[in-house]
């Protein structure tokens, strides 16, 4: 018995007039499958597409979370050296307002310095550099400059091994702020130093002076004439041998009698012996006496400097002519006025 036979199509392919037909059969079943399967390769096709897709789509979002994470972690370094140069500035920007504060201290101390320096000049003009003496303790500049290294621009640029016109680094400009403050008070320490070591000595200068001052080895009148020494002489009256206890200075009536040194007035009057006189009492129980006045210009209480007008020259007393006695106790005991009047010219 035959098998029945499947339905199939049939193809006629006629490529040209002189060529050959060619026919072909196609079973109605294989007509339906191939676009079927057809459909089914492109949707395989497809979905492999997308899959690979995905999976791409995945790894370029991992690497752009990690991009992300790097770069948020890279912004945040940022932020943080950021802030800590912005503390560094301001540390800074403290660290000069400070150095300016030094700095207007430090003038106003060399200028206290200068005013020191200047009243010791016109001190030793007025008196001589003999008052002044040395100590052994007073600080000098010389010996205090060891101590105080001064950071100057050139000794940042030699450590620096860069020109100043160069970018100076943070941390180099903090250092050299740091260390030029060290170096401003150790300035300022040796200013200090210097201005109580020049106080100390002008004050010593001073009471030198004074001492100076009210010893009295100033000449009474313009005139260094003397008429009569001190000791043992003939009296102008009696002709008998008589202690004379002071010299007589010759002058013309009215002459200017000053005080021999700085002191204090603390007698004056008339004396039928002596006239018109004034006595000053000086510094190491010494006292002056100038006697024959014709006229006293000091009372008793009068703080008087040397070479102070005191009173005129005169013949008042025990007298025989213009002229000036002039005596000097010490502790109430006369002595020789030559020993303390500078030469005569």
């Amino acid at each position: 018995m035959k098998r029945a036979r499947k339905p199939a199509w049939s193809f006629v392919v006629m490529r040209g007039a002189d060529k050959t037909v060619k026919q072909f059969s196609v079973s109605k079943r294989s007509v339906v499958a191939a676009p079927v399967a057809a459909a089914i390769a492109v949707t395989g096709t497809i979905a492999g597409l997308q899959m690979k897709a995905a999976y791409e789509l995945k790894h370029l979002e991992d690497e752009l979370s990690s991009q992300s994470a790097q770069f948020t972690q890279t912004i945040t370094g940022m932020d943080q050296v950021i802030a800590g140069k912005d503390e560094a500035i301001v540390s800074l920007q403290q660290e000069i307002l400070e150095l300016s504060r030094q700095a207007d201290e430090m003038k106003a101390k060399m200028q206290e310095l200068n005013e020191l320096e200047n009243k010791l000049k016109l001190f030793i003009e007025k008196y001589g550099s003999s008052v002044i003496e040395p100590t052994s303790d007073s600080p000098s500049a010389e010996k205090k400059s060891g101590a105080v290294q001064t950071l100057s621009l050139q000794s940042a640029e030699a450590k620096a091994g860069r020109q100043l016109t160069s970018p100076v680094p943070m941390m180099q400009m903090a250092s050299l702020a740091q260390h030029t403050s060290l170096d401003f008070q150790s300035i300022n320490e040796m200013i200090d130093s210097m201005e109580i070591s020049m106080e100390q000595t002008l004050k010593k200068a001073q009471n030198k002076r004074m001492t100076v001052d009210a010893y009295p080895n100033l000449w009474p009148t313009r005139s260094k004439k003397m008429t009569s020494g001190f000791g043992y002489r003939k009296d102008p009256f009696t002709g008998r041998a008589t202690f004379h206890a002071g010299i007589d200075i010759d002058g013309d009536v009215g002459d200017t009698v000053f005080s021999a040194a700085d002191g204090t007035v603390s007698d004056t009057g008339f004396n039928s012996r002596y006239g018109n006189y004034v006595i000053i009492d000086h510094l190491g129980g010494l006292q002056t006496a100038y006697m024959h006045l014709s006229r006293i210009e000091a009372k008793v209480g009068d703080v008087v400097v040397r070479g102070e007008k005191i009173g005129l020259l005169g013949s008042t007393g025990r007298s025989t002519g213009p002229h000036l006695h002039f005596q000097i106790m010490q502790k109430n005991e006369p002595v020789n006025p030559l020993k303390y009047l500078a030469q005569r010219s």
